[in-house]
């Protein structure tokens, strides 16, 4: 009825300003109206909180037009969870940055913030919670509107575009006046919003809203892997380093990749750049190259810059873009502390204290600390343990070990020799020992004779040491009584026999 009156309105209109009448032919709607196809399910990103810091790593409370901050998003998924939302690798990687979400800016009041990073908050049957951090936004003057639009790689759903008011913001723009326009009347056909070609139903569905251009591509490492075995000083690796365009509608080309190694590194068989010709959006590209790890003072991580070079077209215009991330990979020193085979003494007996030694020196440019000798096993030991302490480089003595076997026979112990290395490392080396235990040996005196068993003792003892004695003493008077009238009859013999000889002549 009303479209009846409103048709006859301006048929009197015309007819009034002399103009020629042409109806529109009217669309009868169908009984059943079409049904709007079902929407596409959709992220469920909602942003908790959000903070601005300064080039200096300060807190803004006060936003100014041109000034560079840093944006610090805290944003979540209720439905869905961690495990579910990212790759396999990246579930427990709590508070590192993960790439298994796509974000990208969107056109607003705010410049920048192309650099970006992810941080996982949440465990892995929680739902998702990251850390967004948009790094070298500046704010146009006007506005307060800061927009970007986030999803999963790993999941088949809509993205999310979440916009903040940045209350920091220190004027508030003025509202443009709006143009005087001449009073019309009621029934004045007036512009309508172009129709795009939505579903024929009800509401706002389908008209068409303001172009926004696509996010700018950015090259990030997606992961990097350098084998499961420890980097020595000296030693060379195999480095394998894939990266990722992360728009989802622009193609990156003429890519030159750059690798510029710190202290400790340096990339063995190849030159450091690599060129690649395109790299579709949303597509990865990987690099394997050799590195070398050189010679350090103590262990550290040595650090490599990645930097990309890149064009990227978008509405006939080429642009230019480069990004510049950082990887690290562990650098060890190795051992080099030598401990000799142990010295064993020839004889042991049961009571008597045995010397175990072992020499050793350190070969390493790195003092060893803590170490310790322990002696495990049934053999009684002088010390169970020994705290020998801090063995600097270039170092060698010998550590000693007291054994003091209890009982007979083949007596097994293992002494174990431990110690913290120059990467924090509880290093331990173990060496069994065997010994031949003999039966107690005898006590000697001081003099090396052994001691006469005294018998019990009786009074006739005492009676027959003494004639014993006395009989000695008369044998011995006697004797030398004998020999000195001996001696004196052999001196006259010889008197007569040297007389003789004078009466011959």
């Amino acid at each position: 009825m009303k479209r009846n009156h409103k048709l006859a309105a301006l048929f009197l209109a015309a007819c009034m300003a002399g103009n020629p009448v042409v109806f529109a032919q009217e669309t009868i709607e169908p009984a059943n109206p079409v049904e709007k196809p079902e929407a596409k399910a959709q992220s469920a990103f909602s942003v908790n909180s959000y903070s601005l810091v300064n080039e200096q790593g300060e807190p803004i409370e006060t936003l100014k037009k041109g000034e560079k901050f840093t944006l610090v998003v805290t944003a979540s998924d209720p439905a869905v969870s961690t495990q579910k939302a990212l790759e396999q690798e990246e579930i427990d990687k709590i508070n590192q940055s993960i790439h298994s979400l796509n974000i990208e800016r969107l056109t607003d009041d705010f410049s920048g913030g192309q650099t970006m990073q992810a941080i996982l908050l949440s465990k892995e049957q929680e739902p998702l919670k990251v850390k967004i951090v948009f790094k070298d936004v500046v704010w146009k003057g006007k506005g307060d509107e800061f927009r970007f639009q986030i999803g999963y790689s790993a999941l088949q759903i809509g993205y999310t575009t979440p916009s903040i008011a940045i209350k920091e913001c220190d004027e508030q723009p003025a509202q443009p006046e709006q143009p005087d326009t001449p009073d019309q009347p009621a029934d004045t056909p007036v512009d309508t919003p172009t129709w795009d070609g939505g579903y024929a139903g009800g509401g706002d569905d389908g008209y068409s809203s303001k172009v926004v251009k696509s996010a700018a591509p950015n090259l990030i490492v997606k992961k990097y892997s350098y084998g499961k075995d420890p980097i020595y000083s000296g030693k060379e690796f195999g480095l394998s380093l894939e990266f990722y365009n992360t728009s989802k509608t622009l193609a990156t080309e003429n890519i030159v990749v750059a690798l510029e190694t710190g202290e400790g590194l340096s990339i063995a068989n190849s030159s450091n750049t690599f060129y690649f010709e395109s790299l579709g959006a949303g597509q990865s590209k990987k690099i394997d190259l050799t590195m070398k790890a050189l010679a350090i003072e103590k262990s550290t991580s040595a650090v490599v810059d990645v930097n990309f070079r890149y064009d990227y077209v978008e509405d006939g215009e080429r642009v230019n873009q480069t990004m510049a991330e950082k990887i690290s990979i562990p650098v060890y020193l190795k051992d080099r502390f030598v401990i000799n085979e142990p010295v064993l003494p020839e004889m042991a007996s049961v009571g008597s204290e045995c010397v175990v030694s072992f020499n050793y020196v350190n070969k390493g440019k790195s003092s060893l600390s803590n170490v310790e000798v322990k002696v495990e096993g049934d053999v009684p030991a002088l010390q169970k343990v020994q705290n020998v302490g801090n063995i600097e480089s270039g170092n060698s003595g010998s550590i000693d070990v007291i054994l003091i076997p209890d009982k007979p026979g083949q007596q097994k112990a293992t002494i174990v020799i431990s110690y913290e290395n120059a990467n924090e490392d509880l290093v331990e080396e173990k060496f069994p020992v065997e010994l031949n235990v003999g039966e107690m040996a005898p006590v000697m005196p001081d003099g090396g004779m052994e001691m006469p068993v005294e018998e019990p003792s009786s009074p006739w003892g005492w009676v027959i040491g003494v004639v014993a004695l006395a009989g000695a003493i008369v044998a011995v008077v006697l004797l030398r009584k004998r020999h000195k009238k001996k001696k004196q009859a052999d001196s006259v013999e010889e008197l007569d026999f040297d007389d003789d000889k004078d009466d011959g002549q």
